[in-house]
Formats: C-alpha cells, sequence, structure tokens
C-alpha cells in the first residue's frame, strides 16, 4: 500500500501546484486535494500526518521556487536554500496538522450514509483547513502566502465570496468541493477495493434516505459554488454601474526598475534618479491627481538628509500634483532613562503637495524578520548590525490616512500599505475601518528579479481589494505595477508582453464611489471562518493528543 500513498502524495504536491503561479492552472485545485483527503479518511492520525506533511513540504518547496532569486542579490546560497526548506516545513506543519485532526475524526465515522459524514464534508474539513491558514498567517509574525483560495484569483465570480469572508471562505469552498469528489471516488473504487481486500463486492443500501445523504454528500458543495459564483456575478455588475456614475481620479504609477539595494552605487542612484525625474515629468502631462512611487524609491534618508527632501519636493512641484513615495525615515530620539539618544528607522510612505508641503506619511507595520529587522535587537543593540539592509527598523504602530483633494473640492482618503504588508488581511482591514478610500501599495520586488514571484506577490493584492471593497494601486519597482478594482479586476503596465523588470509607468483611471461596495468582512473580520476554524482545529487537536477517555468519548 506504500506504492499508493507515495503516488498519492506526489499527485496532490504537483496538482496543488500546478493551481499557483508559474502554471496557474485554478481548475486543478479543486481536485489537488483528493489524493491525500484518501489518505486522511483511511489511514490512522498520526500517518496521515507524516504523509501529508512529505506531501505539503514537496509543494511548498516548488512553490517557493522564486527564493533562490535573492541569491543574485547577496543573499549566501546556503542560507537561502535552508530558509527556502526551513519556511516551506513550517508552511507544511500547519497542513499536516489539519490532515492529523480530520483523521481523527473521519475514523471516528464509517462508510455508511450518515449527516456526519455530511458535516465533515461540507463544514468540519473546510473550518481544520482554515484554521491551519489563520494560524499560518500569524503565529511567528506569519507567513499569509497562496492561502488555497488565492489559486483562484482568476475567477472573477467565485472570489466575489471574499468580501463576507475574506480569502478563507474561498479556501472553505475549494475544500468542500474537494471532500464531494473524494467520496465520489471512494465510492467508485469500493467495487475494487472489496474485491481485492474481501473477495467479496459491497452491499449498498435500497433506502432512499441513506441514498439521499449520499447525494448530499457529493451535490450540496457544488450547489454551494454555483450559489456563491451567481451572486458574485451580481456583485461584479453592481460594480460596473456604480462605476459609470463616477467621475475618476487620474492616478500615474512610476515603475523606475531600480537594482537591489546590494548593487547601487553612486552612478546607479545618479541614473535612476534622472529617469524617475524623467518619468514623472511625462506623466505630469495627463494632470494627475496622483503620482506614486514604489517603496524606498528615493535614495536617502527623510526628513533629516536635506537633500533627499529637495528632491522629494522637486518631484512632487514637477508632477504638479500630490507625490506619494516610499522612503527610509529616520527620527531622532532624545536620552531617557529607558534607552540612550540615537536614532529610530522607519521604512514609510510620505505624501507630498503639489507646492513641496507635507501632507501626511504612514510607518510599515508588519517588518519582515531578518530582512527589515533582527529579532531581539531592541534589546541587544549589537543585533542591528546583521540586518541585511545595513540598519534595523522600527515597526508602525496604527494605520495612517492620508487625505488628497482636487482641484474640485474633491477630496480622498488613501490607506497605505509597503512590500508584504499586502498578504495580511487584517492590515488592508484595519484602513478601510479607519475609511480608506483607496487603498496604495508601494514594493520592491527587485530582490526576486527574473522569478514568479510579483505575480503570486499581486494575486494577495487582488483579495484585499475584494475583501474591503475599494480599488488597491501598486507602484511596484520592477513589477507588477498596477490598479486593482474593488472586485479584483486588474490593469497592469505591460512591455512587449512584460510586466515585470522594465521601468515605465501607468497612467490610469481609478472610480471611487461615495459609499464603497458592501463588504461585511470589514466589519466582522475573522469572526465569520478563520477563528471558530482556529477554534476547532485546537480542540480536535488537543483532544486528540491527550489519551484520556474522556477526549476520546469527546471525539
Amino acid at each position: 500500500m506504500i506504492i499508493f500513498k507515495i503516488i498519492a502524495i506526489l499527485t496532490s504536491s504537483l496538482l496543488l501546484w500546478a493551481s499557483f503561479p508559474p502554471s496557474a492552472q485554478s481548475e486543478s485545485a479543486w481536485l489537488a486535494l483528493v489524493p491525500i483527503m484518501l489518505i486522511i479518511r483511511y489511514c490512522q492520525p498520526k500517518s496521515a500526518f507524516k504523509w501529508v506533511f512529505i506531501s505539503a513540504l514537496i509543494f511548498w518547496v516548488l512553490n517557493l521556487s522564486w527564493f533562490p532569486a535573492i541569491i543574485k542579490n547577496g543573499g549566501p546560497w546556503f542560507l537561502v536554500v535552508l530558509g527556502q526548506v526551513a519556511l516551506s516545513a513550517v508552511c507544511a506543519l500547519h497542513t499536516a496538522a489539519f490532515a492529523f485532526c480530520s483523521s481523527t475524526l473521519w475514523q471516528r465515522c464509517d462508510d455508511t450514509p450518515s449527516i456526519k459524514r455530511v458535516a465533515l464534508i461540507l463544514i468540519v474539513d473546510p473550518l481544520l483547513w482554515v484554521g491551519a491558514e489563520y494560524i499560518r498567517g500569524w503565529l511567528f509574525t506569519g507567513f499569509a502566502w497562496n492561502f488555497l483560495g488565492v489559486s483562484q484569483v482568476r475567477n472573477i465570480a467565485l472570489i466575489q465570496a471574499a468580501a463576507v469572508t475574506g480569502v478563507y471562505g474561498v479556501s472553505a469552498l475549494v475544500v468542500a468541493v474537494n471532500g464531494a469528489l473524494t467520496s465520489l471516488v471512494a465510492r467508485a473504487g469500493a467495487p475494487l477495493v472489496y474485491k481485492v481486500l474481501k473477495g467479496e463486492m459491497p452491499v449498498y443500501s435500497k433506502n432512499w434516505g441513506a441514498r439521499l445523504i449520499t447525494s448530499a454528500e457529493s451535490l450540496v458543495p457544488i450547489v454551494l459554488v454555483m450559489l456563491v459564483w451567481s451572486w458574485g456575478m451580481h456583485r461584479i455588475q453592481s460594480w460596473e454601474q456604480v462605476e459609470k456614475e463616477q467621475p475618476a481620479w487620474r492616478i500615474a504609477l512610476v515603475q523606475p526598475n531600480t537594482p537591489c539595494i546590494f548593487v547601487n552605487n553612486d552612478e546607479t542612484m545618479r541614473a535612476q534618479l534622472r529617469l524617475m525625474h524623467d518619468q514623472i515629468k511625462l506623466a505630469a502631462a495627463a494632470a494627475p491627481h496622483l503620482v506614486m512611487l514604489p517603496e524606498t524609491a528615493i535614495f536617502g534618508a527623510i526628513p533629516s538628509d536635506g537633500q533627499t527632501m529637495r528632491f522629494a519636493r522637486e518631484a512632487a512641484r514637477l508632477s504638479g500634483s500630490a507625490l506619494l513615495t516610499g522612503a527610509l525615515e529616520v527620527e531622532k530620539t532624545e536620552c531617557s532613562a529607558a534607552a540612550p539618544a540615537g536614532e529610530l528607522y522607519y521604512n514609510a510612505a510620505w505624501m507630498f503637495a503639489a507646492n513641496g508641503t507635507v501632507l501626511g506619511r504612514y510607518h510599515k507595520q508588519h517588518l519582515v524578520p531578518f530582512g527589515e529587522y533582527i529579532p531581539l535587537d531592541k534589546k541587544i543593540p549589537a543585533l542591528q548590525r546583521l540586518a541585511p539592509t545595513g540598519v534595523s527598523c522600527t515597526a508602525g504602530k496604527e494605520p495612517a490616512l492620508i487625505t488628497l483633494t482636487d482641484g474640485a473640492g474633491r477630496s480622498l482618503k488613501v490607506g497605505s500599505l509597503i512590500c508584504f504588508e499586502d498578504t495580511l488581511p487584517s492590515l488592508s482591514r484595519r484602513s478601510r475601518r479607519a475609511g480608506a478610500e483607496l487603498l496604495a501599495l508601494m514594493t520592491n520586488d527587485a530582490w526576486f528579479n527574473g522569478s514568479i514571484e510579483p505575480q503570486q506577490h499581486l494575486n494577495q493584492s487582488v483579495f484585499r481589494a475584494v475583501e474591503c471593497g475599494i480599488p488597491m494601486a501598486r507602484a511596484a519597482n520592477s513589477g507588477i505595477t498596477c490598479v486593482v478594482d474593488a472586485v479584483g479586476r486588474v490593469r497592469e503596465l505591460t512591455s512587449e508582453g512584460r510586466n515585470t523588470d522594465f521601468s515605465g509607468f501607468l497612467l490610469t483611471q481609478v472610480y471611487i464611489p461615495p459609499h464603497p461596495l458592501a463588504a461585511p468582512y470589514v466589519l466582522v473580520g475573522d469572526w465569520v471562518l478563520a477563528i471558530p476554524g482556529m477554534l476547532a482545529l485546537l480542540l480536535v487537536g488537543g483532544c486528540a493528543a491527550f489519551k484520556g477517555a474522556r477526549a476520546r468519548k469527546f471525539l
């Protein structure tokens, strides 16, 4: 039987990998979990944990194939490869935890048609999967990358469910359908299994109630997907109607394609500043309301570096509009009883008015460990010297909306995000709850030039726009620069069929209705699915790990 398990885990790994870029065959996600679900249903929990962990590890190593791109930007190859495998293993552990808990429950459920089986397929398994994803997204700072639902990013109608449940709802639908198909495969293969193992054919119930329950196992998840898809189409049509009635905001998104920080020198910096100067000047001809530059687009520190501040103000005056740019901000601190005098570094977004005055700023809240800071570096200052960028940043505490106005008296509240912050649903939701009407993401994916990472990164942004019911503008250093509307449709900056690794700018229109699309997820957040799923995972896992009779009876 081991050979069948090996085939199952390899098939599941490859199908799941194919559902994400570079293949992006989203249809494969709807059956990718069937092989490992068969293992989960018919193996003991510990065995299911082991086999599913191996399957998930293979998937994540393949899915994170963009990791080695860091090597050409100065990352030691052995540390990069170690980091890829270690991160893959951590992600695989969460999938294996789902397998352990699901198998624990399936071992207490035979092949007899029952409401319990329907509940496991339609409710329990999706909840357990979502709980594992939710924990992966925040535990130890989290890695909320490529949740299962993200594979459906091109199915615009279906992903509207994220406006109610977040991306987790789309993941749950995919898991439920996989569960339904698993039951079909199990029933179809039952005659062969019985013949081989028992030398007899299975006996099927003629009771109409049992047959109805058996049909429900497979049909109810499919019907649910159809209902969600139909509602999603209605939501898209509602947005299209609102879109036609609103005057647009003109936004210019600049993509300078600046080399990674480790290959920068004075000459390349001067060349990039001239390039951004020329791109802003060309964009100004369209009289945009806002010009956006990517993360840390301007060199030097603000506001302490006078030359850097002069460049930013001059760029704003040149554009004739507001200018939103990423920058390194340095804040001087005074000596106190708690800490000596020094400097705090922030990965920040600053907005300048056309006359050069500062309209507002935002400090990145979710820093990348070992990239933007070293854990415990605030308690052990010597560790700060190990940060790859040379400085160890301090995290911001809250969303900071920046209000933009135009000549007609209209105002637009912009909620900024930086780098990988678009992978975290909670940050976008906090900005929307604070009143943001447009999400503005600035990122620098030059670290991963030549890889599939920028496309996978963009897919996360699509869900943030749908979840919040408002558009998102993305200014990326080397790609992908684009605008995502409130229902997840994308308009990209392209050149000769490419969307990365070139310089240019995108002039686009963004429609901001007076009342954003209804998005209950903004208000209720993760209490709809994610938190109940986490609690279910912890409850089942905890009871299964506890060997007492009471726990076994409870399960």
